[in-house]
């Protein structure tokens, strides 16, 4: 029935859903024609009243489905609802722009005239809110792990890891070892570069030693010009084959960047099964290493390994 056709109390009766904040839809007869469409309704489905009177409701329903495969299935569902059944679906509809939407069907009318309400309420700006806010949340999360000066997981998410390292450790019976990599000078290359050159150096040694790691250790900035590495399962050779790789490919992006050459000391330590240490315990021993690098002078590398008595002799700082 189009809305020209109809009659005054019809007209009456249109105008009143049109007042309502959510769309409705009035199905009646033997085969579920729609008789009242309001014009929220017709928003929400993308189609002119005009389009929507006098249509079956099952080939309505199954006409606006949004395309995606869950929007289609739900749409399935409620064009074949029973008779005296009540069912609410979210389904996305494919107006422009598309709408999320709860749709919500019910039986009306008595037995001798069947028919059927839908009621249509937009939660497209509920459904952005929660979107935003989880990716708020997400990126707020994310920020509390990372260093926003170079972009590496920050101290915080550091001593997380670490802890989580050592207990996993001690359960696989698996040593493990603590990197502090330290720039010589960096004080000099502030006050003669500029804190923005210098910060940018500091992010992009970073980078240096984040790509030549290995795909589980993890980097981070420990505070100012130090940099610290969890690696995981390694022993003495092996920590001297990354650490020698990273270092280098660190002293190259240095010198592009600065223009000079630009050393680091490195200072490691190992934790190797049985030991009672702590997480902690490695962390200061690989301080103390650090501080042993310093000072032998710029670009020494040290590594406790306690058991294992080692000390550089390949040049790998």
């Amino acid at each position: 029935m189009s809305e020209d056709a109809a009659s005054p109390t019809e007209r009456a009766l249109t105008a009143v859903l049109d007042l309502a904040d959510n769309g409705a839809l009035l199905f009646q007869g033997g085969g579920l024609v729609c008789v009242r469409a309001s014009a929220r309704a017709a928003e929400l489905i993308g189609l002119p009243r005009d389009a929507i009177l006098g249509r079956p409701r099952a080939e309505l329903v199954a006409a606006i489905a949004a395309g995606d495969d869950a929007s289609a299935r739900a749409l399935g569902e409620l064009a074949q609802v029973g008779s005296a059944e009540t069912r609410r679906e979210v389904v996305t509809l494919r107006a422009e722009p598309p709408r999320f939407v709860e749709w919500a069907t019910a039986p009306a009318g008595d037995g001798a005239t069947p028919g059927r309400v839908d009621v249509l309420i937009d939660r497209t700006a509920e459904r952005a809110l929660r979107e935003e806010v989880a990716r708020l949340l997400s990126k707020m999360a994310e920020t509390a792990l990372v260093d926003e000066v170079t972009g590496l997981a920050n101290r915080r998410h550091f001593e997380a890891e670490i802890d989580r390292e050592h207990r996993r450790s001690q359960r696989a019976w698996a040593s493990y070892a603590i990197a502090r990599v330290d720039v010589d000078g960096m004080g000099k290359l502030n006050d003669e570069l500029g804190r923005d050159v210098a910060d940018k150096l500091l992010r992009r040694v970073g980078e240096e030693l984040k790509v030549a790691r290995r795909e589980y250790d993890l980097v981070a900035r420990w505070e100012n010009d130090e940099l610290v590495v969890l690696l995981p399962g390694i022993d003495v050779p092996a920590v001297k084959g990354v650490l020698a790789r990273s270092l280098g490919a660190m002293r190259d992006a240095a010198r592009a960047l600065a223009g000079r050459e630009v050393t680091f000391c490195t200072g490691v330590a190992l934790w190797i099964p049985p030991s009672m240490e702590t997480a902690g315990d490695i962390f200061t021993r690989a301080g103390t290493a650090l501080t042993a690098a310093q000072l032998m002078g710029a670009g020494s590398f040290e590594i406790d390994a306690t058991l294992a008595d080692w000390k550089d002799d390949t040049g790998a700082g």
